[in-house]
């Protein structure tokens, strides 16, 4: 049986949406905005979130750090996970099973905890 690589071609995809978010930014400002940050006057966790994605698209990589860290740390990590599913899919092995434990569960949310006290904490 054929491995497809789908998280490569994700990848790849990936890379042409950035470069488009890039191309698309002079119309960025037409965007309606964080619906959330707008009811509650607070930050949410993905606020910033556009304007990293546009920075990535122009390869200004401390702009997107400084607009969302964890956005922008997930996205530089994507070639090394492309070149691992390129290698797994040409070994023909298959994807390896998710972790279902409490503690990988349990770190995302609180990723995602600290990135939203991060942007509440900067304003943004």
């Amino acid at each position: 049986m054929k491995r497809v690589p789908w998280v490569a071609l994700a990848t790849l995809l990936t890379a042409l949406g950035l470069r488009v978010a890039a191309l698309l930014e002079p119309v960025s400002g037409l965007l309606p905005g964080c619906a959330f940050k707008r009811l509650t006057g607070v930050a949410c966790a993905t606020c910033g979130l556009t304007r990293c994605v546009m920075a990535i698209g122009r390869w200004d990589w401390r702009e997107a750090f400084h607009w969302h860290p964890a956005a922008a740390g997930a996205l530089a990590l994507l070639p090394i996970v492309a070149a691992w599913d390129l290698r797994r899919a040409w070994r023909g092995d298959p994807y390896p099973e998710l972790p279902d434990s409490r503690a990988a569960r349990l770190s995302v949310w609180a990723i995602l905890a600290a990135m939203w006290a991060l942007q509440v904490a900067r304003g943004i």
